[in-house]
């Protein structure tokens, strides 16, 4: 099938009645795409207006047709895929169990809509390319490179690992990351595989075993297949652990807020003791965005934990000890724990004197190194309530995300960018080639040129860049204007003392001791506001937002 009888073309999503015909040919699409056929109906009614959508069944088929589910077919399914969503309703809200959540991922999702649109500009120089094509005018493979990254753009995620030994509450930080408890997370006290938590739109567990198969199972099932009991976990019984012939869990879910904004994370079991320790960190660190390393406050790192952290670190850099993990974070946790302030800055302390003395993160503008307690936020995210324990989450969930979309994400959208260059420049030098071979019997128009290269300059990502750079210059802003602000502070003393000298009150001291005492306090509060707004459009005004606007 082409392009075009595969793709539902506009002018038929305009029919308000459906033929056989047109019936046949809407189930050869759905047949090539795996839409099931009971499906079919949902489509008869938006093309003709009549009848209530089941919410479920259209919830389906927006993820059925989900273009990243095309990685390995032609373009042209994607094409087809995209056609078919466009004539669907909008997908329906999904009704959440969860009271509240007060955990938001804004920037991720500004992300996507960055992602979606260089899809589209993708796709834009893939017609433009196959139209070429149908004129004999550029090889065949450039089609080929043009799906390839089209597939590549698509299935982009952040990958996220949260690494941690048994019982440091990675259950509990996974339920506040996502924004909802989920259950068969929360109710196994130690599981023995790797878990995956990913977006869908029903709520599935998949099971994916060492010799291969894979299935779906319940949760109850999995609960008795994929963990083993406490007190094996405690006591170290890695028998248990090694006997397990299941690979990894799969769980998709529809109400995840961080998996719906494009991450799937990827959750270790409690690796004290496991008997594949360094296979695990392995596979879970492959491909990795961001890993997440888990600690307790009132059991800070003790040996194993070291190794463990430093495996990490090295599985991140591919094999290199000397240097800094880039995509490292530590989070300890429980600390609600500590019984007093100073408890909070010991720990604080040695934790920040280890990383520094290991060389084992990068200190950049964003913090790898947070202090949570992943219990009272959660509970703070399910009563709706802002107080320290949420404030501190929410710290450690923005740097979280800003890593992800400037850092990891430029890179991705970069990445893309320079691929769908060279497809565009690998296309004119064979259109200029073309263009002389036929000494000047056929000339390629300006216009058409132009179309191509305006295609270039739309993939540029200049969006991306345009928003680095505001963050960038929000944070010299912002730096600039603190060590501004305490050098005013400095001298501010000895100029109002400087001032004070011209003060004065009609009032007597000793007879009117109340008057006299609100005159100077109103002399002494004129010259503050002057003192300062003299430093807000001098000094933070001219000298520093100014320069910074320009």
């Amino acid at each position: 099938m082409t392009s075009k009888n595969l793709g539902v073309e506009s002018e038929y999503l305009e029919v308000r009645d459906i033929d056989i015909k047109e019936k046949q040919y809407l189930g050869i699409v759905a047949k090539n795409l795996g839409v099931k056929s009971e499906y079919l109906e949902v489509f008869e009614i938006a093309f003709t207006h009549q009848g209530n959508f089941d919410a479920n069944a259209l919830n389906e088929l927006h993820f059925l047709l989900d273009a990243s589910r095309f990685q390995e077919l032609d373009t042209v399914f994607v094409k087809a895929a995209s056609d078919m969503l466009a004539i669907l309703p909008a997908k329906p809200e999904i009704k959440t169990t969860q009271k509240h959540t007060s955990v938001s991922y804004d920037e991720l999702k500004k992300f996507q809509v960055y992602r979606q649109k260089l899809d589209r500009y993708c796709y834009q120089v893939f017609q433009i390319i196959q139209e070429c094509q149908n004129h004999n005018l550029l090889p065949n493979t450039l089609i080929n490179e043009v799906s390839t990254v089209s597939k590549k753009i698509q299935s982009q995620r952040f990958r996220l690992a949260v690494i941690g030994e048994f019982s440091q509450g990675k259950s509990t930080l996974l339920n506040a990351l996502l924004g909802e408890e989920i259950q068969p997370v929360r109710a196994i006290p130690c599981s023995g595989t790797v878990t995956v938590l990913k977006y869908g739109t029903q709520k599935r567990v998949i099971c994916r075993y060492k010799d291969g198969r894979s299935e779906e199972i319940a949760f109850e099932e999995y609960k008795v297949k994929a963990t083993i009991s406490k007190e094996a976990a405690l006591e170290h019984r890695s028998d248990e652990l090694a006997q397990s012939n299941i690979e990894e869990i799969i769980f998709e879910h529809p109400e995840l807020a961080l998996c719906k904004n494009g991450v799937e994370i990827v959750d270790s079991p409690g690796l004290n003791e496991h008997p594949q320790r360094t296979a695990i960190t392995q596979k879970i660190l492959t491909d990795t965005d961001a890993a997440i390393f888990l600690t307790n406050a009132t059991r800070l790192l003790p040996e194993k934990e070291k190794e463990l952290l430093h495996d990490v670190r090295y599985q991140l850099n591919n094999s290199s000890k000397k240097e800094p993990a880039d995509n490292l974070f530590v989070l300890v946790n429980f600390m609600d724990n500590l019984d007093n302030q100073e408890d909070i800055q010991d720990v604080k302390q040695r934790l920040e004197s280890f990383v520094k003395k290991e060389n084992l993160l990068v200190f950049k503008e964003i913090n790898r190194v947070h202090y949570i307690s992943a219990k009272a936020a959660l509970k703070s995210i399910q009563n709706g309530n802002n107080d320290e324990y949420l404030q501190s989450f929410q710290m450690f969930t923005q740097s979280l995300e800003k890593f992800l979309t400037l850092e990891r994400g430029t890179l991705k959208i970069n990445r893309a960018v320079n691929d769908i260059t060279q497809v565009i420049t690998k296309c004119l030098d064979s259109l200029y080639i073309v263009e002389e071979s036929l000494d000047g019997k056929i000339k390629l128009s300006e216009i058409g040129k132009k179309e191509i290269l305006d295609k270039i300059g739309e993939a540029s990502g200049c969006d991306i860049r345009i928003y680095n750079l505001v963050e960038k210059r929000k944070e010299l802003v912002i730096e600039e204007a603190q060590k501004s602000w305490e050098e005013w502070n400095k001298g501010l003393e000895n100029r109002i003392l400087q001032k004070s000298k011209q003060w004065s009150s009609k009032h007597s001291p000793v007879f009117s001791q109340d008057k006299l005492i609100k005159d100077y306090t109103t002399q002494f509060t004129n010259e503050l506001m002057r003192d300062i707004d003299v430093w807000g459009n001098q000094t933070l005004k001219e000298k520093i937002l100014q320069k910074h606007l320009e």
